[in-house]
């Protein structure tokens, strides 16, 4: 299920970034829904890495993906955690989170 689950907010997603102009890299799910130790209280992680995101700060990047994280939450009736980073940032970022993400992936 929660793989069906993943695959379709993954779709989703980028039918809304392309509604936006805002192209995707790659979607990349991480947290309880990613490893399968969903309760009920769990949100959905995502990292969105878009090349339009480089060089834009976190207020021009919340501009540009404007509406989506409420979207998702309507959709799917789940809260969701919703990460936005750059080509560059995931390829050589050093923070702990990317880290982590990149560990896993």
């Amino acid at each position: 299920m929660a793989t069906q689950l993943l695959v379709d907010i993954e779709r989703v997603l980028h039918e809304l970034c392309v509604e936006r102009d805002v192209p995707v890299e790659s979607v990349r799910f991480f947290g309880s829904y990613a490893v399968g130790t969903v309760q009920n209280e769990s949100d959905v992680d995502i990292l969105l890495i878009s090349p339009a995101f480089e060089g834009k700060n976190i207020f021009q990047r919340a501009a540009m993906t404007k509406g989506i994280h409420r979207l998702l939450v309507k959709r799917f009736k789940l809260p969701f955690d919703i990460v936005f980073c750059s080509v560059s940032e995931w390829m050589h970022g050093n923070s702990p989170l990317l880290q982590e993400i990149r560990r896993a992936a």
